[in-house]
Parts: C-alpha cells; sequence; structure tokens
C-alpha cells in the first residue's frame, strides 16, 4: 500500500516512466534462468540473507554469491540492449 501512496504523489510523466522501468526489470527476471532468477528474487524482493538463500536453496553460500552475481550483470544486461534499442527507434 505504500508503494501506491508513492505512486500517487508523482506527477504523470514520472508515473508512466515509473511504471515503464518496472515492466522492464519484469521482462528482464523473466528472461532469466530458474537459477539465477530464484535467488534474485529472494535476495531484492524478499529480502534473505545469502546465509537464508543457502538454506532456502540447498547450496553452499558461494554459489548463492556467483547465482546473485550474474544475475544481476544479465538483468543489466537487457535492460542496457532495451533502452539503446529504444534510444535508436
Amino acid at each position: 500500500m505504500n508503494d501506491e501512496r508513492a505512486d500517487e504523489q508523482l506527477d504523470p510523466e514520472a508515473l508512466v516512466m515509473q511504471r515503464q522501468t518496472v515492466e522492464r526489470v519484469q521482462r528482464a527476471l523473466g528472461e532469466l534462468p530458474v537459477d539465477f532468477r530464484e535467488v534474485i528474487v529472494l535476495r531484492e524482493l524478499e529480502g534473505l540473507s545469502y546465509k537464508e538463500i543457502a538454506a532456502v536453496i540447498g547450496a553452499p553460500i558461494g554459489t548463492v554469491m556467483s547465482r546473485l552475481a550474474r544475475a544481476r550483470e544479465r538483468i543489466l544486461a537487457v535492460l542496457d540492449t532495451e533502452r539503446t534499442t529504444e534510444w535508436c527507434s
């Protein structure tokens, strides 16, 4: 609910930009392999620690850290590609 109130305070242009950003991130998440998506969701959306994620997925903390790094790299690459494509259009 706090997010909804924050949206109401944005001007129309900022609100559109925020929604577009959310859609881009959701698409980028959807393109990740399941193993990467799982750890990024647990960390960034659920707020779990590396240790908690390791327990949930049954993998060493090093694996969690590696998957998170790779997931973040891929998300940034997808977002960068989309932004570049939009600018060229």
